[in-house]
């Protein structure tokens, strides 16, 4: 489980952040109803995970709220597959923070599905 530095996008507006491996397109999208916001998790043509969109970022990240519009974020995402699963790591930081904000879920995942579909 290699970290990889991503891209990440911040609508402060409507509080969702995305992050994702650059260069990579999503051939489609899982959405989960959690309940500190919905999770959507993208998949790629190779069948594995390029991406996440966070809504209710706010609630993941509380150091979003006071956050300047214009700040860089940065992050990872790490990525453990299972036979029927995939454990993703995901943690963002803001400059001047001591310490990243990381946090994880476990997805159904079944490569063979992904890119019969």
């Amino acid at each position: 489980m290699a970290k990889e530095n991503i891209k990440i996008d911040f609508d402060r507006e409507n509080d969702i952040i995305s992050l994702f491996r650059s260069g990579k397109k999503s051939k489609f999208s899982l959405d989960f109803d959690l309940p500190k916001g919905d999770v959507v998790i993208d998949y790629g043509f190779n069948g594995e995970i390029v991406g996440l969109e966070i809504f209710n970022a706010s609630a993941y990240f509380p150091f979003l709220k006071e956050a300047k519009a214009s700040v860089k974020l940065r992050g990872n995402l790490n990525i453990q597959y299972g036979r029927n699963w995939a454990q993703i790591f995901f943690e963002i930081a803001a400059p001047g923070m001591k310490n990243p904000v990381s946090n994880s879920l476990i997805s159904p995942y079944n490569k063979k599905i992904i890119l019969e579909h």
